[in-house]
This record gives C-alpha cells, sequence and structure tokens, in this order.
C-alpha cells in the first residue's frame, strides 16, 4: 500500500514538475530565453511575436533601466510617432474560460505625452483564427519613478474561443517625438 502511494506521489510530482517548467518556458514572460536577432521579430518562440520598435534588452546597458525586475532582460518598446508596437502570445485556450495576464511595467523619464500610452491587451480568437474580441488593460503613460509596476488583466473568454493572443502594446503618440528607451515590461505571465 505505502509502495502504491508512494509511487503515485512521485508520478504526481514529475508531472506537475514537468508541466511548471514548460508553462515557464512557452511564455517566457521574463524575456530571459534569447530567440535571436531582431529580424526574425520574435520573443516568445514560435508561439508569437515582436512588431514594431520592441526589443529584448539586458538592463543596466546604454539608457536602459538599471534592473530588470527579476533576471537581466527586459521588453522595451519604443514609440516611433503614429505607431503602435509591442509584442504578443497567442495560446490555446477554453471557451468559457477565465484568464489573468499580469506584468510588470516601468515608464522613465516623465510621464508619456497625452497621446501616448502602454497596456496589456488579450484577443479572443475561434477555431478558424477569427477574432472574436478584445478585452484591454488600463492605458499607462505616468512615468513609475522608477518602480516596477504591477499590471493586471482578468475576465473571461467568449463562447467560441480556441486561442487567446496576450498582447504588451505601447503606440498612438499622434504628433509626437519619438519616444526612446522610455517604456519597458518584464515578468508577465498568464494562469487561468
Amino acid at each position: 500500500m505505502n509502495r502504491i502511494f508512494i509511487k503515485s506521489v512521485l508520478v504526481f510530482g514529475l508531472v506537475a514538475a514537468v508541466t511548471w517548467v514548460q508553462a515557464a518556458e512557452v511564455l517566457n514572460g521574463g524575456f530571459e530565453i534569447n530567440f535571436g536577432a531582431r529580424e526574425d521579430g520574435n520573443m516568445w518562440g514560435d508561439l508569437g511575436e515582436a512588431w514594431g520598435e520592441a526589443y529584448q534588452v539586458t538592463a543596466g546597458k546604454r539608457d536602459y533601466v538599471r534592473k530588470a525586475r527579476t533576471g537581466d532582460r527586459v521588453l522595451l518598446i519604443n514609440v516611433p510617432p503614429a505607431t503602435w508596437n509591442g509584442a504578443w502570445q497567442q495560446i490555446p485556450w477554453e471557451e468559457n474560460a477565465p484568464f489573468e495576464l499580469t506584468g510588470y511595467y516601468l515608464i522613465k523619464g516623465g510621464d508619456l505625452p497625452p497621446s501616448c500610452s502602454t497596456f496589456i491587451k488579450a484577443e479572443f480568437y475561434d477555431g478558424n483564427d477569427q477574432m472574436l474580441g478584445m478585452a484591454e488593460g488600463e492605458r499607462r503613460r505616468e512615468d513609475t519613478k522608477g518602480r516596477w509596476v504591477k499590471e493586471s488583466l482578468k475576465g473571461t473568454t467568449p463562447p467560441g474561443t480556441s486561442a487567446v493572443r496576450f498582447i504588451l502594446i505601447a503606440g498612438d503618440n499622434a504628433g509626437g517625438e519619438p519616444l526612446v528607451d522610455r517604456i519597458f515590461w518584464d515578468d508577465v505571465d498568464v494562469s487561468d
């Protein structure tokens, strides 16, 4: 009896550990895994991409943030005038299911112009990759005074959902000067 119990606990523990490792590797929410040259436009492996002026960078170099929230690397989103920029990852998900996207942002160099912001977003897709709807977090533009600030977006997927695209985005900046090395994200996670 004890042998069966111990074997069951070991098998459950191994499955849980493998599942946790896979989830951590899939999202790359700390941006510690370098997926290669910027031309690949790919920050989250085969499941997502970066577009516009979004980059994985090492904290403490150039005019980036002094420290990542954890690890060494972060996501930097620059905003040229009249553009949207960021990174996304699409993950299989069920319909009518809860989700929560969390992450930490840091804005430096003063508040962003009134026409510019950064936020998190979720888009819901059906089995034919047709968008069913979306949800957006609060648009942030205030200087965080060197602190990483937690942001969260919770909800329930609509009927027909088979995947959710989780997005970190910054942009608009209509008529403004380019915003360079000012908007950073780190430690992004998704849960149900």
